[in-house]
């Protein structure tokens, strides 16, 4: 459950605490909505608080600043809906077609045309229900391209995998469970091919080891010796995220 702001000793930065049963270690999340969160395992010393975050300061400056640039240009004006969708992980770029119809309850329904077309239909007048509608058909092309080619990349690279899912995360480009189920951000939709590749791997790579420790990066390293430089690349990938997307969270690196 979340707590109220609290403030660190010195000038630290105001941040609200959430008890997380699944939390094997202390995790920072920045957003729009809820600001600095830490989330810590049960039965974490909550006066160790301060000094992580003193230690974490650069990292939280540059999230705070990122969002910042997220922020419309005026106060609860909503992103514009895009005419065109280009998805740089596969090469492919969409235009988009709104259509306005009558239809029960704000319904907005969207299909795949010839030519790479996007028509939406309904009441296209609601930006929320379009964007929702396009949300959706970005889950469902991000599980056609992205779960194949986890697999195969797997398969290759002789690791199991328990499950693939595709979901809209807020503050993650993907993560690994315990029981090697995988789960990738559609975002990843817009990233280059070569940094999507990375955080595939890398995901992969926990299935092996659930940590970030040398023996980690080492596996890492064996599978893709650049992997360095795509890892330095993910660190600004927030900024191939289109403003409609309505991001409200930051994804630092896959985890």
């Amino acid at each position: 459950m979340p707590h109220p702001p609290e403030e660190p000793h010195g000038a630290g930065p105001e941040f609200t605490v959430r008890i997380s049963a699944r939390a094997r270690r202390v995790r920072l999340v920045m957003s729009m909505r809820d600001g600095l969160v830490v989330v810590i395992p049960h039965g974490f010393n909550r006066r160790e608080i301060p000094r992580i975050l003193a230690g974490k300061r650069r990292w939280i400056e540059r999230a705070a600043a990122r969002l910042a640039t997220r922020r419309p240009t005026r106060e609860n004006e909503p992103p514009r809906l895009p005419d065109r969708i280009t998805l740089a992980s596969v090469g492919e770029e969409w235009t988009v077609e709104y259509r306005s119809e009558p239809a029960p309850a704000s319904r907005v329904r969207i299909r795949e045309q010839p030519g790479q077309r996007l028509l939406l239909r309904g009441e296209t007048g609601d930006g929320g229900a379009c964007r929702e509608a396009l949300h959706r058909w970005l889950t469902r092309k991000a599980r056609e391209i992205f779960a194949p080619a986890l697999l195969e990349m797997a398969r290759e690279n002789g690791f199991e995998v328990g499950r693939v899912s595709v979901r809209r995360q807020r503050t993650r480009w993907a993560s690994c469970s315990p029981r090697k189920t995988i789960s990738l951000n559609v975002k990843l939709l817009f990233l280059p091919p070569a940094i999507v590749e990375y955080v595939l791997l890398h995901e992969l790579c926990h299935t092996v080891r659930m940590d970030h420790s040398p023996a980690f990066w080492a596996l890492v390293e064996t599978h893709d010796p650049h992997y360095r430089v795509k890892k330095r690349r993910l660190r600004d990938a927030w900024k191939s995220l289109p403003s409609w997307l309505a991001a409200d969270g930051v994804g630092p690196a896959a985890d």
